[in-house]
């Protein structure tokens, strides 16, 4: 979802520098990233470890993040191509399945804004599972709701994390470099990596052509 279908990584940062300011940590902008593709457990118990001052735990700065977060949500935008890309390929009825690293709470605040809740036949979010990207588990947990195989199923992702969790569960991988660039997806062993969602929409397409019967 992030870098995907929205474009959500300037208000993470910002919700971020927010309650680091709140709780006196004082964690310099130039290592903001490192967290890219980060679950938020692990980018706050780095930022409590290397900057913390014993004030607040890990579960109280993600608890004030997703409060900050949410109160940003009216300043959430859609990746460019993302909204038209959706339609489309609804429209085709190919079935849609959503595999992301966000909460429920923040999904369904974003498919609510940009109406995207009649177009995902099953939705994965990190409260599913109990290994993250890039364990292969929610992309096995993603295809297995959409009641297809791994090998079956088309993934788009920004990171270079998600990269690797879908090839590793065995799905036909595209990178889109709106969160990494195109070299480190193309390291990470995306099948194909492009620099905008106009850009994949054809190419899925040709993909769906080659592949169903």
């Amino acid at each position: 979802m992030d870098g995907v279908l929205v474009n959500s990584e300037p208000l993470h940062e910002k919700a971020q520098d927010i309650v680091c300011r709140r709780f006196d940590l004082d964690v310099p902008t130039s290592i903001s990233p490192i967290f890219k593709g980060w679950t938020e457990d692990r980018v706050y118990a780095y930022i409590a470890e290397h900057f913390g001052t014993g004030s607040a735990t890990v579960e109280t700065l993600i608890r004030a993040k997703h409060a900050v977060f949410a109160s940003l949500s009216d300043e959430l935008e859609l990746i460019s191509g993302a909204a038209e890309l959706v339609h489309a390929l609804h429209n085709l009825d190919i079935p849609l399945g959503l595999v992301t690293s966000a909460t429920r709470a923040d999904q369904e605040r974003a498919f609510a804004k940009f109406g995207f809740f009649p177009y995902f036949s099953s939705v994965t979010t990190v409260e599913d599972v109990t290994e993250a990207k890039p364990h292969p588990q929610p992309y096995l947990t993603g295809s297995e709701r959409l009641g297809m195989r791994p090998e079956e199923c088309i993934v788009v992702e920004d990171s270079k994390y998600g990269v690797i969790s879908a090839l590793r569960a065995g799905c036909h991988v595209l990178g889109l470099a709106t969160t990494f660039s195109c070299g480190a997806l193309d390291d990470a062993g995306a099948h194909a990596v492009f620099d905008s969602i106009e850009a994949i929409e054809p190419h899925i397409k040709e993909l769906l052509k080659l592949t169903v019967v």
